[in-house]
């Protein structure tokens, strides 16, 4: 596994985790406090609820009580004590109720001066649970009672919390409630607020979790362009040692050549240059065929001399360091028409720069392979080559009229198009760049390397005077 997959992995995991751990554990603490603060809440509204039915009903018995003591007939103090029962209201839905020893509603709906109140008749269908709740509970002693009441203003069905005392003196059972709707809508309106809260903890969460994994994916994304120069980099150079070590080899062997093999041939040919010349002038048939033998001697001897030095001069052409690369390769190319008897036309555009050591032996090079392939393998009529100078940048274009090849599948091919990819390696480790088009009507090799501020480069010795008069035609 690659390095930035790696850091992406052993980076975004732990974080997910993370997220996810920290996701879960606000959800179960918010729904925990959540729960705790509707606990508390539903307590305090309860006991609240529950002090004020303590004190309504208590104010009731105190005036049941005022009522009872004064000198009237019983039955008068109380209709007189349920008149002002029934005149005592509280709120939009508070009343209060009253039932007598064989729960009978002594305190008649129709009477109320409220719409929608209905008391909890024991003889009815919908109020005779309610009805026994509230009379065992007066019964114990007296209390508290929650049962399901249909609420007058809202004509709803809500919970309602009663509270029911008894009135000894007449056996009666006072009593009244209040609806615990508004409780369950703040209850509500906690669980809404503690969701309203997850979910917008949940969404930070999420968007945290987004940013940081774009953290980290920017930060692979750097680390792997930093990995990618820095391989590019140490590739580049690598590249540039190879060719340099390359070119340092054939400049040894060509020198090698130079002044071993060749100076030892030079010296065989004088000694047999002095043979021949002390050879009897007298035709005798012994000299004549020797003297023939010695000339074809000679005549080989010569033709290694040369072709030594043509293999010498394409290890290393000596115009290519001492007169610059137009002269070396306007060399290249008489050579080149010699050999393959083909036209080949070379011209240079722009004014010469001085080109370092190495863009010129790259350049060379690929001219040369260019040259190659096109003699040997396009079969072309015409070759150009073409030479132009920039202020920034030089380019050497090679082209031809052959039948040209399959680019795809010579660049795809493992085994072959090493010749292409050796020019491509050279140009593009100077940080230049290399383009091959092939078709039907030929193949154009081009190769662009980057100069800089390079300085004009004087005209030096024919092949420069030539160039630069080329240049200004």
């Amino acid at each position: 596994m690659q390095l930035r997959w790696k850091f992406v992995l052993f980076t975004t995991v732990p974080l997910l985790g993370a997220l996810t751990l920290v996701a879960i554990t606000m959800q179960h603490q918010t729904l925990r406090l959540a729960r705790q603060e509707r606990a508390l809440v539903e307590t305090a509204y309860l006991h609240s609820k529950e002090t004020e039915l303590r004190h309504y009903v208590q104010l009731a018995g105190t005036a049941i009580a005022q009522l009872a003591g004064t000198d009237r007939a019983t039955h008068e103090q109380q209709r007189q004590a349920l008149a002002v029962l029934n005149g005592m209201k509280f709120g939009d839905d508070g009343y209060f109720f009253v039932y007598d020893r064989n729960g009978n509603v002594l305190l008649d709906a129709r009477q109320m001066g409220q719409s929608g109140v209905d008391l909890c008749d024991p003889g009815s269908p919908g109020g005779e649970v309610p009805a026994r709740l509230i009379l065992a509970k007066a019964e114990a002693g007296g209390g508290f009672v929650r049962y399901p009441w249909q609420k007058p203003s809202t004509r709803r069905t809500v919970p309602k919390l009663a509270f029911v005392s008894g009135v000894p003196a007449w056996g009666w059972v006072l009593g009244t409630g209040l609806y615990l709707d508004d409780v369950e809508d703040a209850l509500r309106k906690i669980e809404t607020a503690a969701q309203d809260n997850i979910r917008a903890t949940r969404t930070r969460i999420y968007s945290i979790a987004a940013l940081c994994m774009v953290l980290v994916g920017c930060a692979g994304l750097v680390l792997n362009i930093s990995d990618h120069r820095v391989a590019s980099a140490k590739l580049r150079q690598l590249a540039r040692r190879v060719v340099r070590s390359q070119e340092d080899e054939r400049v040894r062997v060509a020198r090698e050549l130079h002044d071993g093999v060749v100076q030892v041939l030079v010296s065989s040919k004088f000694l047999f240059e002095t043979a021949q010349l002390t050879l009897p002038k007298a035709p005798q048939d012994g000299a004549s065929r020797s003297g023939r033998i010695l000339e074809q001697g000679l005549g080989r001897l010569n033709d290694a001399l040369v072709e030594i030095r043509r293999v010498s001069h394409g290890l290393r052409p000596a115009l290519l360091d001492d007169l610059g690369l137009a002269p070396a390769l306007a060399l290249l190319i008489d050579q080149v028409r010699a050999q393959a008897g083909c036209g080949v036309a070379f011209r240079t555009e722009g004014l010469p720069a001085v080109l370092p050591t190495a863009h010129s032996t790259a350049l060379f090079r690929v001219a040369q392979e260019a040259l190659t392939n096109a003699f040997a393998h396009a079969q072309a009529g015409r070759i150009e080559v073409v030479l132009r100078f920039t202020a920034r940048r030089v380019r050497l274009t090679v082209r031809d009229d052959g039948r040209g090849f399959a680019l795809r599948k010579v660049q795809s091919d493992g085994q072959g198009g090493i010749g292409l990819r050796n020019m491509r390696e050279r140009i593009e480790g100077l940080e230049g760049r290399f383009v091959v088009a092939s078709g039907r009507r030929g193949t154009a090799v081009r190769a662009d390397l980057p100069i800089g501020a390079a300085r004009a480069a004087p005209a030096r010795g024919p092949w420069g005077r030539a160039a630069a008069a080329e240049a200004a035609s």
